[in-house]
């Protein structure tokens, strides 16, 4: 019983400090500065409500014109590429919907890019990469997301080789803290290996100690 206890204890504990360092890294990464000059604002796809963004998506959407916006003013001219396939339950490509949306706020469709492949983050930033790379090589990007997401996503950009900062298009308890917590288990699970791991070392050591 002792021995369940130390190891429940040590688990425990890793989980926390995952957490915590989660934590820590998502106010970071809030952060960190994007500076202007992009080639591309590549915006993240998310769910749909119908074929209309649903709020997360819409407000990503809405952080991305505003940078659009400041980039122009600054003399720079990006191109917005938008990022998603067909859910299982949608009703058009969320890249589709996410471009009318767009159009329909003022942006020239010849500056909009459309990848319509990706189902899940890694998908958007590979998919994306390869896009970019392929039109523009030597390209320069910037990533938004939601504030919640970008620990992930800015990971799954540097292992795409896609260069550039990864904003949020809000805070990260915008869409509440179970959201928060589901990334934090999905940031894990983009390393199984070492926490796999980790938590067979802690067991044996808590059975040992115990």
């Amino acid at each position: 019983m002792h021995a369940l206890l130390t190891v429940a204890v040590l688990l425990g504990g890793y989980v926390l400090l995952w957490l915590l360092g989660f934590l820590g890294c998502a106010l970071r990464q809030g952060r960190r500065p994007a500076p202007a000059g992009a080639d591309y604002l590549v915006v993240l796809g998310a769910a749909l409500d119908g074929c209309e963004p649903a709020p997360p998506l819409a407000a990503r959407l809405d952080a991305a014109l505003e940078r659009f916006a400041a980039e122009e003013a600054a003399g720079h001219a990006p191109l917005l590429l938008v990022t998603g396939g067909k859910g299982p339950h949608e009703e058009c490509t969320e890249a589709a919907s996410m471009a009318r949306y767009l159009t329909a706020r003022g942006v020239p469709a010849d500056r909009i890019r459309r990848e319509e492949r990706a189902v899940n983050t890694v998908e958007n930033l590979r998919f994306s990469a390869a896009l970019m790379a392929a039109e523009r090589p030597g390209y320069r990007c910037t990533v938004v997301t939601s504030g919640f997401h970008t620990v992930r996503t800015a990971l799954a950009a540097r292992r795409a080789g896609a260069p550039g900062p990864v904003v949020g298009a809000d805070g990260l308890l915008a869409h509440g803290p179970y959201a928060l917590l589901r990334e934090a288990v999905g940031t894990a699970l983009a390393y199984p290996r070492a926490n796999v791991a980790a938590l067979l070392l802690l067991a044996g050591t808590g059975v040992l100690l115990g």
